[in-house]
């Protein structure tokens, strides 16, 4: 009897172990949060930071980490939820703009993703640690050993010898990671916090077609990319104006990754592309194409983006 009763709690806490690893994880569509929200008061109570790692969850407890996994790429990052949301059909996760961009979601893509619980409210540990817990029923199975309770006195002094020794393995390193740990942290954290921090900029309202005028003040940042991997052409425009307003227009849709190619037509007029990217090959570039004409109905065509030369003064 007592057997089928050792066995029927392994079987229980083993049921209940499965259990929970299988709410550990969830799967569905991620999306990200717009610039527009920067600033803005969440959930929490906390204002959304864009270049911070937190996402916006339906039902997990604020301060929950979540490591979240792009299925396709096989790219991840933590993030911790400070937010209510998404309540759209299908998403299970809004991220900040900074995990987006650390799992390339680039423009207004929803992406299939693994959601992996860490740790609830910041408190508890990983969920491996939670193994421990059904194993201790196998400590029960020793229980058995009323068959050497003949030796009772054997028992009492054995029982004091192991519990004094573990206490005291165990309170060593206790002592002695946290000062070691204690230090790096102290280093580590203040690097991490305080640089994030003073890069904080005021924030800028992104225009968008409905607000775009031709004459007005806009910050303008030009740099030049690297002319490598690929992207999807989606306008051509001989007007600098049209061009701009055609911009504006895409970033309404929520498409950031714009490039502008400028080149000379053999008329000697300039020609303005637009394309959307880089992305590191030909297959991903081919994906967002679809995912454009799919979720935006905006069409458009690969392009080697190493094929784009400058022309000559």
């Amino acid at each position: 009897m007592r057997k089928l009763q050792h066995f029927s709690l392994l079987f229980f806490f083993s049921f209940c172990f499965i259990v929970l690893q299988a709410q550990a994880e969830e799967y569905g569509l991620a999306s990200q949060y717009g610039d527009e929200f920067d600033g803005s008061a969440t959930a929490s109570g906390q204002a959304y930071d864009k270049n911070k790692l937190t996402a916006a969850h339906k039902t997990l407890p604020m301060g929950t980490k979540v490591r979240v996994t792009r299925l396709d790429n096989k790219k991840s990052v933590v993030v911790r939820i400070n937010d209510r949301g998404p309540y759209i059909k299908g998403r299970i996760i809004d991220l900040s703009g900074k995990a987006a961009a650390a799992l390339d979601m680039l423009g207004n893509i929803k992406t299939e993703v693994k959601l992996e619980i860490l740790s609830k409210d910041g408190k508890t540990k990983p969920k491996p640690t939670t193994v421990s817990k059904p194993v201790i029923p196998k400590s029960t199975i020793p229980v058995k050993k009323p068959e050497v309770a003949k030796t009772a006195p054997a028992k009492t002094a054995v029982s004091p010898k192991k519990r004094p020794t573990p206490a005291a393995t165990t309170s060593e390193p206790i002592v002695t990671t946290p000062k070691g740990k204690s230090k790096t942290k102290a280093t580590a954290k203040p690097q991490v916090v305080k640089n994030d921090a003073p890069e904080e900029a005021s924030s800028f309202k992104l225009v968008t077609g409905k607000d775009y005028n031709q004459y007005d003040l806009y910050k303008i940042q030009l740099t030049r990319p690297a002319k490598e991997g690929y992207g999807v052409q989606v306008g051509v425009f001989s007007d600098y104006d049209n061009t701009m307003k055609r911009v504006a227009e895409l970033q309404g849709q929520w498409f950031k990754n714009i490039l502008m190619s400028i080149e000379k037509g053999k008329d000697g007029s300039k020609k303005y592309k637009l394309i959307l990217g880089p992305f590191p090959d030909m297959k991903t570039a081919t994906s967002y194409k679809k995912h454009a004409k799919k979720n935006k109905k905006l069409a458009g065509f690969v392009v080697n983006l190493a094929e784009i030369k400058a022309a000559k003064k």
